[in-house]
C-alpha cells in the first residue's frame, strides 16, 4: 500500500518530507494543552504562568521536533501560535526557532555517542549512493541546522577569545565538520547547546 502520509509514534510523516501537516498537529496540540489550563493559568501570578506554559504547552508543540527538517515557514507558524498563547497569558513568548534547535542539538549529541549498531546512529549517518542528484538546489537535510550551529559556535568562541583551554577542541571542530565526531566531546557539545540557550 502507498500512502502520502502516515502517523507513527505520535508524528505524521509525509512522503515528500513536508512538515506542514505535522506542524498543524503540533499547533492544535499546543492549543489543546493551553485551553486545558487556561482558567488556572489566568488566575496565577506571572512566574507561575510562565512555568505552566513552558512545561505543558511548549512540550506539546515541540514533540518529536528533534527529528524535524523544518523550514522557515514552519518555524514562523509555530512562533505565531506560541506568541498568541503567551500574549493571552500576559507573558513574553520564547523563541521557537531556538527551542526546536536546542532540542535537536541535544538529540544529535546522544546519537553521536551511540554505538554503531543502533538504528538511530545508522540512519543519521547514512549516505545513499548510486542515485542521480536532481537539478536545482538540494532539499534541506536534517543535519544542516546542526552544521550551521557548529560554524556559528566556532565563530563566536573565536570572537570571545575562548581559545585557551579549548584550542584543541576548537581545532577539532574546524578540522572535522562531521557533527557526529564533534558530538562525542560532551564538554564542547554542552557548550554548543548552552550557546543556543543563552541566545548567542
Amino acid at each position: 500500500e502507498i500512502s502520502q502520509k502516515v502517523k507513527y509514534l505520535g508524528r505524521t510523516f509525509a512522503d515528500d518530507g513536508s512538515l506542514t501537516e505535522e506542524v498543524a498537529r503540533r499547533i492544535r496540540a499546543g492549543w489543546a494543552a493551553f485551553n486545558a489550563i487556561r482558567r488556572e493559568l489566568l488566575q496565577s501570578p506571572q512566574k507561575t504562568r510562565i512555568r505552566l506554559l513552558t512545561t505543558t504547552v511548549i512540550p506539546a508543540m515541540t514533540y518529536g521536533c528533534e527529528t524535524w527538517t523544518s523550514k522557515e515557514a514552519d518555524t514562523k507558524r509555530l512562533q505565531r501560535a506560541v506568541s498568541n498563547m503567551f500574549e493571552i497569558a500576559g507573558c513574553d513568548p520564547p523563541d521557537m526557532e531556538k527551542q526546536v534547535l536546542r532540542r535537536k542539538l541535544k538529540w544529535a549529541g546522544h546519537v553521536s555517542r551511540m554505538k554503531y549498531d543502533r538504528w538511530a546512529k545508522i540512519v543519521s549517518e547514512w549516505d545513499p549512493r548510486g542515485s542521480a542528484r536532481p537539478r536545482g538546489r538540494p532539499p534541506k537535510r536534517w543535519a544542516d541546522d546542526i552544521k550551521d550551529s557548529i560554524k556559528i559556535f566556532i565563530h563566536n568562541e573565536a570572537l570571545r577569545g575562548n581559545l585557551g583551554h579549548g584550542r584543541r577542541r576548537i581545532g577539532i571542530l574546524e578540522a572535522r565538520r562531521a557533527w557526529s565526531t564533534v558530538g562525542r566531546d560532551r564538554v564542547t557539545w554542552r557548550s554548543l547547546v548552552r550557546s543556543i540557550q543563552d541566545g548567542n
